[in-house]
């Protein structure tokens, strides 16, 4: 009979008869749908951002149409417009990879809205010469190609950046917590009740009651509304830019090459001071910026905007003698100096008289030769006068206070 207890041996219940070996779990796979979801999520972002940023460069370039102005304040809503497209339609999802197709879209939507304002403005010129090109034909898309150095400026740049962070910034994920909290008290330390502190914000007040979501909504509109009202209003009465499209006011203001009698790379950009001319009378020899009479459109072939100097006062007579073949300008039987003229830019112009109505002013561009000025089309009245040209902020190489 054997010594050893039932059970003992190799036939012992639970004894492993393969020490040292071990079954790993099984491995489960997650399924089809679960592993795509985030490229799916990152198709439709691209797409919900395309479309939101192609949305806001339309507005962009229709308010350019609609009312000559570019606001690049813009910029603002369209970066907004995208983050807020992206957030809806992956159901909040937050992330870097969102975050640039955010930002790749919001610059989508500038280009497309710097191009309608380009083609829009090249396209009214175009028909005061007769001719009618499609708004998205191929000619036009290559002008616009050729252009590029010349449609994006300084300020250009800033819109750029403006849409970049608003988009970036409208998809930021929550700041994790990094630093431990301090352990609480266990036992809580009497003392008086902490008044509630109500926000000064009137947004906030009145949307204290909507979801988070909705006030911040809420309160993205009303500052893109407010950032929008306060650039028109500087636009309107006090700064406003303009680009030089023509050779008449060569060469103390540069045009690009590709318009005829230009001799710049770059179009000059110019600032106007829109408010100078409610506190005192415009002077001789100032350039100015005004709206043409009707007359500009039949005579020139184009009408609107216009940069000139200012040559002839109200009540004065203007005389235009030709003297050695070429055409000088007389104030009241007084030859006037034009230092800003050289001797290639005049014409031969002449014997004419003008007579400059009270409350009207001549206007002539310093490249004679080529200007289709108000010897062609007659005074301006003064509520025609926009303002002051006083600055020149591009190109760089041109940079001027005058």
């Amino acid at each position: 009979m054997s010594d050893r207890e039932p059970g003992e041996g190799g036939e012992r219940a639970g004894w492993d008869p393969h020490p040292g070996e071990f079954f790993p779990p099984p491995i489960v796979s997650l399924p089809p749908e679960t592993q795509s979801e985030p490229d799916s999520k990152l198709g439709v972002a691209l797409l919900a951002g395309s479309a939101a940023a192609i949305a806001g460069g339309i507005a962009w370039g229709l308010v350019v149409k609609w009312t000559d102005y570019e606001a690049g304040i813009l910029a603002l809503g369209i970066g907004f417009l995208t983050a807020f497209a992206i957030d809806r339609s992956t159901g909040g999802r937050r992330g870097p990879d969102l975050q640039l197709v955010a930002v790749v879209t919001a610059l989508l939507g500038i280009l497309v809205g710097k191009y309608l304002s380009f083609a829009f403005l090249t396209q009214e010129l175009e028909r005061g010469f007769g001719a009618d090109v499609g708004l998205l034909s191929a000619d036009r898309l290559s002008l616009f190609r050729s252009s590029l150095s010349d449609v994006f400026g300084l300020f250009d740049l800033l819109w750029v950046g403006l849409a970049a962070v608003t988009a970036w910034a409208g998809l930021r994920t929550e700041d994790e917590e990094t630093v431990a909290a301090p352990p609480a008290d266990p036992v809580p330390q009497p003392g008086p009740p902490r008044p509630h502190r109500r926000s000064r914000n009137p947004v906030d007040r009145l949307t204290q009651g909507l979801p988070h979501g909705a006030r911040i909504t809420v309160d993205w509109i009303v500052t893109i509304a407010g950032a929008i009202a306060i650039v028109l209003a500087i636009k309107a009465w006090v700064v406003n830019p303009y680009r030089i499209p023509s050779s008449s006011m060569e060469p103390t203001l540069h045009c690009a090459r590709d318009a005829n009698g230009c001799e710049a790379s770059f179009s000059d950009r110019v600032l106007a001071n829109r408010f100078i001319y409610r506190f005192r009378d415009p002077e001789r020899g100032e350039i100015v910026v005004f709206e043409t009479p009707p007359a500009a459109r039949v005579r020139c072939g184009a009408g609107g905007t216009f940069v000139k100097r200012l040559i002839g006062l109200p009540g004065e007579r203007l005389e235009l003698r030709s003297e050695n073949g070429l055409s000088h300008v007389y104030i009241n039987g007084k030859r006037l100096a034009e230092p800003y003229i050289g001797i290639n830019r005049r014409d031969a112009r002449g014997p004419e008289t003008f007579r400059i109505p009270e409350g009207q002013y001549f206007m002539m561009g310093d490249n004679r030769s080529q200007s289709c000025d108000s010897r062609e089309w007659g005074t301006v009245p003064r509520g025609n006068l926009i303002g002051k040209v006083f600055a020149t902020y591009w190109p760089p190489n041109r940079i001027s206070v005058r």
